[in-house]
């Protein structure tokens, strides 16, 4: 049996990556490295398919565009800062508003009782998705063009044309980074791993292929060097997403004896203690029209 064994053809095998498993710029680099590797070496050695490397590489050129292009848009960052701002002016408001509720002067006390209830439905609504936010404010708009007397004996005409200019800014904004958007318009992520993936997956069939059918040991021998090097890759980036993986659970696991934090508000805003209006949904982060 052992003399059998020892007349077995050698193979080679490239060990699985898991890059599935990988984030966004991690998962690209990953690739990069290897096709790098792959590249260095004659592809007729390798029996490559000539437009197999570039469908390989097309996809890792998509997925570090979608990287980029979601971590530095610009009008992303502007588009955040200004709705914070509306969001802090819409505050100022309803806190003024409310404050002034107990003034000890009667038509002042009257006044913000009137405001406020005419304003109640918009107390909430920068959680709201963006366009929705910015819909519900042009609607307030046309609510408090009878109110002019009450806004001025509360001290809030300045406040309000505030409101107006940054929520028109914002619109400028949004409507730029929706038309940019649609005009370089890039595939979607989960679209595109998979593909580069499966290039992957197909490159290495060919590579281990090739070392078979190798008609001399020069070429089995530069095969073998080739698969080395991307088992190494492979086990350099597991080690580094393993190094990621404990360092995220080792900043999210509970120090012993160390008391919990009180939970933020949701609108991480100032306790205004504002009525309630229902289960209003959060604003998402990403993607689409919502924040």
């Amino acid at each position: 049996m052992a003399s059998e064994e020892k007349q077995l053809p050698k193979t080679v095998k490239i060990n699985g990556s898991y890059c599935r498993n990988y984030n966004a710029i991690h998962h690209a680099q990953f690739h990069r490295n290897q096709l790098d590797l792959v590249k260095g070496v004659d592809k007729t050695k390798l029996k490559l398919p000539a437009d197999l490397p570039e469908k390989w590489n097309t996809g890792i050129t998509y997925e570090t565009k979608i990287d980029q292009h979601s971590a530095l848009s610009a009008d992303t960052a502007k588009l955040k800062k200004k709705d914070a701002e509306r969001k802090d002016q819409l505050i100022h408001i309803f806190l003024t508003i409310r404050a002034q509720e107990r003034s000890h002067k009667e038509d002042v006390r009257d006044a913000a009782l009137r405001l406020a209830a005419t304003l109640h439905p918009y107390e909430k609504i920068y959680k709201l998705p963006y366009e929705m936010e910015s819909g519900r404010l042009l609607s307030m708009e046309d609510d408090i063009k009878t109110m002019t007397a009450e806004i001025t004996a509360l001290g809030l005409t300045d406040a309000f044309e505030n409101l107006k200019k940054i929520n028109t800014e914002f619109e400028a904004l949004h409507v730029r980074r929706r038309t940019g958007d649609a005009d370089g318009k890039l595939p979607q992520a989960v679209e595109i791993r998979p593909q580069t993936d499966a290039a992957f997956d197909a490159v290495c069939q060919y590579i281990q292929a090739a070392y078979l059918s190798a008609t001399s040991d020069d070429d089995r021998a530069l095969i073998d060097q080739l698969v080395d090097r991307m088992n190494q890759t492979s086990r350099d980036f597991k080690a580094m997403q393993r190094s990621l993986t404990a360092s995220h659970r080792k900043d999210n696991k509970k120090k012993p004896g160390e008391k919990k934090k009180p939970r933020k508000k949701p609108d991480d805003g100032p306790d205004i203690r504002l009525p309630e209006d229902g289960n209003q949904p959060k604003k998402p982060e990403g993607g689409g029209g919502g924040k």
